[in-house]
């Protein structure tokens, strides 16, 4: 992908890395309208496409059928045009939660509209057909006319309310006292993450997975990203195997390069798995990590430790560490986010379920620390509150998400406080992958306090935003950290690298993006 705006060689610049921050609204009491609640009943919706209708109660008295409603509701949410809009009045702007009253046989998504914001939330299944309250999100309405509307989503729902009430002040957020998981982590690693505990729940730091976003940054808005994010992917030996030649992209010398230049390090691995490539002309071996590519089967292979795939596994984990002990060597601390998205399946780590993945991280983890003597990791679990999938505090020290909404402004309330809920007491939540640049101050506002936030890249990085919208977010509220020199120009990145590959055969359906 080309490049926009690189520094031009023999002409250095200023790099200043900015943290958005201040007056987060965890920290202060959100601004909450004179006490104005809203209940919108299901018959004060205007109801438009080819399946929604309203039910009315049944009439027989003393029976109620199982799939009769016991109050009106709207139903039919079958098609994409189906829609409900609900319009109302406020007489003062303001931080609303919104509560919908539903049925369900089954766990559904949800695709809501306030004023032109589309906001996707999920709701449990409901009792024996009973209609159930839930709060799906938190938002910030006008004074004045206000719009709501109802989407399909997953469809096969039924509505029959919504209540939106102030939302009640956030105290303020008091970082977790934590034992960091690694006893022996480097005077680096520990002065990372006391940075980030003492910034947390007052700044966000935001990052970028490739030297041409970075640069697109400072060209748009002046600044440059606080983190700067890497992949050990083509250091995995099978790609080794298969002519990666990842000493030509030189990842880790980019990285220890950018961390002189004064960026924090983030670090994934798309790791290529051990063995069982299928290496077809659908299928080739760049796609190893993805569980549709390679018959690896890591429930099998964590059965039987004498068996070859398992020491395969190992070796690989040696293979990384070496590459991880190289920025230990040059005194850098990286935020390590390793076997992400395990619940989403579509990676082989994940492929089996929760219980082989969680053993698999613990092996990682045990293997690297105790074994191959890396002590410059912090560790960053990428998952969601599901506490299935989840190590373990001894093995984790951060807990990210990885997000892609339809519309970048959406502030993902309410994953933010099922986490907050889950796990946010014992660890630092953090955005570790996000489709654009999300929307950190209007985060803020709803009383979201990420930790930092990068961006994915190329057309998934800040150029899916627009250039107000990147300034706009990279300068908010901003204090700059004392400025460095920028890192030079760099060839072609490993990711625009991995979307180059990604274009000659497509993803599957149920395949990620890299």
């Amino acid at each position: 992908m080309p490049s926009a705006g690189q520094d031009r060689v023999g002409q250095p610049i200023q790099m200043k890395l900015f943290f958005l921050t201040a007056a987060f609204a965890c920290s202060l009491p959100l601004p909450v309208a004179a006490q104005e609640a809203i209940h919108l009943d299901a018959k004060d919706a205007k109801l438009s496409g080819p399946d929604l209708r309203l039910i009315a109660p049944e009439a027989r008295p003393g029976e109620t059928p199982p799939d009769s409603p016991t109050v009106t509701c709207i139903t039919g949410f079958q098609s994409a045009e189906d829609r409900a809009e609900f319009t109302f009045k406020l007489k003062a702007a303001g931080v609303y939660t919104v509560a919908i009253g539903y049925r369900s046989n089954g766990q559904k998504g949800l695709e809501m509209a306030v004023n032109g914001l589309a906001i996707d939330a999920t709701v449990p299944p409901t009792a024996d057909r009973h209609f159930e309250q839930q709060t799906i999100a938190r938002v910030e309405l006008a004074e004045g006319s206000n719009t709501l509307v109802l989407r399909k989503g997953w469809g096969f729902y039924d509505v029959a309310y919504l209540d939106l009430k102030p939302a009640n002040p956030v105290p303020p957020l008091v970082p977790p006292a934590q034992t960091l998981s690694d006893p022996q982590l480097t005077p680096e690693a520990r002065a990372l993450f006391a940075r980030l505990q003492a910034a947390y729940g007052k700044t966000t730091m935001l990052g970028v997975y490739s030297q041409a976003d970075a640069d697109y940054v400072f060209d748009t808005a002046g600044v440059r990203p606080a983190i700067m994010g890497g992949d050990l992917l083509t250091y995995s030996p099978q790609e080794v195997a298969h002519g990666s030649h990842p000493e030509k992209a030189d990842e880790v010398g980019r990285l220890i390069a950018a961390s002189k230049a004064g960026q924090t390090i983030t670090l994934s691995w798309h790791w290529c798995s051990p063995a069982g490539l299928i290496d077809s002309k659908e299928k080739p071996w760049w796609r190893g990590f993805y569980t549709d590519s390679t018959a690896f089967d890591i429930q099998k292979t964590l059965a039987d430790p004498s068996s070859a795939d398992y020491a395969a596994m190992l070796s690989d984990i040696d293979a990384i560490a070496v590459q991880l002990r190289k920025l230990q060597d040059a005194h850098v601390p990286v935020l390590w986010r390793p076997l992400h998205e395990a619940s989403g399946r579509w990676f082989w780590w994940g492929a089996k379920g929760p219980v082989p993945f969680v053993q698999l991280w613990r092996i990682l983890f045990n293997r690297l620390t105790r074994v191959d003597g890396v002590h410059n990791l912090v560790w960053v679990f990428t998952g969601d509150a599901d506490l299935a999938w989840y190590p373990g505090d001894e093995y984790v020290d951060i807990v990210g998400i990885d997000a892609y909404p339809k519309d970048l402004r959406d502030p993902k309330t309410q994953l933010w406080d099922d986490l907050l809920q889950t796990l946010g007491q014992r660890k630092l939540l953090a955005i570790s992958e996000f489709g654009g640049v999300p929307d950190v101050p209007a985060m803020q506002r709803l009383g979201e306090s990420w930790s930092y936030a990068v961006s994915w890249s190329g057309k998934e990085g800040p150029r899916k935003n627009s250039p107000e919208d990147v300034k706009r977010i990279y300068l908010s509220s901003g204090t700059a950290l004392p400025a460095t020199p920028a890192p030079p120009e760099e060839p072609l990145h490993l990711y625009e690298d991995m979307e180059a590959r990604a274009r000659r055969i497509p993803l599957s359906s149920n395949s990620k993006r890299f």
